[in-house]
């Protein structure tokens, strides 16, 4: 019995290790469509535009020639799922086509709005500057009169009161050192924090004290682990360690998310710049999202 294209397309998806929420992330297909794909039920597609562009993007996206399958699928793929008439269908897709474009034009119509009250603000704008920046010319100018030095007497001077002084601006001086280091130390230092639980993800928040920094799975389990790191949606780090192997991904400087994928629940440990990402007990997850603050 030969498989349908929901079949092939659902079979190449498992042997790549991903879920549908994977399959959505990259391809960017709601996941409604893509439910309706893998179950044949061509019905739920906006058109048949779509119908065959979803289905290319998702062969090509799991390792099947996208081309080739629709192709042998011919008659598979119905030009008008539901037994619509032609001229329904079109129209349908012509008002997607033409909201997806109302939508755009509404957007740059607000942004050109926008633009015209800034600029009607702006000479009064640059005017409120200038007379600031008048007021402050005129304090600093009084302020520098005000501590110009005057001549003063001269004073008998007390060599121990000298040697006193001194000593307290050099106590004065390491104190402020001190505090400062204690400072810069607190600032690098990487904090990450569990946020909340939806489904099989997991939520965080960090902060990292400098980059690039290693995010690094260690496997555990007895079995191979696929997982992929992405930063900023950019995949960094993609593998199967086996038992006691590392996937590793070098974190760059100015990324603000990173998302690690599963096969499976994860046995082992994750770390972010040598600190260790705390998966709350009894929670199973394929899907750790982190916050770069």
């Amino acid at each position: 019995m030969e498989q349908t294209i929901g079949e092939i397309l659902k079979r190449a998806r498992q042997l790549k290790g991903y879920t549908l929420d994977d399959l959505q992330q990259i391809t960017k297909i709601q996941k409604k469509y893509l439910i309706a794909i893998e179950e044949n039920d061509f019905d739920l597609m906006p058109g048949d535009f779509y119908t065959r562009a979803f289905i290319k993007q998702v062969a090509e996206t799991v390792g099947v020639d996208g081309v080739r399958l629709l192709e042998e699928f011919q008659l598979e793929t119905p030009k008008n799922p539901g037994g619509i008439p032609e001229e329904e269908s079109v129209l349908a897709d012509k008002k997607f086509i033409s909201s997806r474009l109302s939508n755009n034009r509404e957007a740059q119509t607000s942004v050109t709005k926008a633009w015209g009250q800034f600029k009607n603000y702006l000479p009064t704008i640059l005017l409120g500057m200038l007379a600031v920046a008048i007021v402050f010319a005129i304090a600093q100018s009084l302020l520098n009169k005000r501590s110009t030095p005057k001549p003063a007497a001269v004073a008998t001077t007390v060599t121990a009161q000298n040697t006193t002084t001194a000593e307290k601006a050099e106590e004065t001086t390491v104190a402020e050192t001190t505090q400062s280091t204690t400072t810069t130390k607190e600032i690098k230092e990487t904090t990450i924090r569990y946020s909340y639980a939806n489904g099989n993800s997991l939520y965080y928040t960090a902060k990292l004290a400098e980059f690039p920094a290693n995010l690094v799975v260690t496997n555990r389990a007895r079995t191979q682990l696929w997982a992929r790191i992405t930063a900023n949606q950019k995949v960094v780090a993609d593998g199967a360690p086996t038992t006691g192997q590392q996937l590793v991904g070098s974190i760059p400087e100015g990324t603000n998310s990173i998302v690690l994928n599963f096969g499976y629940t994860p046995v082992g440990t994750i770390t972010l710049a040598g600190q260790e990402i705390q998966i709350p007990d009894g929670v199973s997850a394929t899907a750790i999202y982190i916050t770069v603050e």
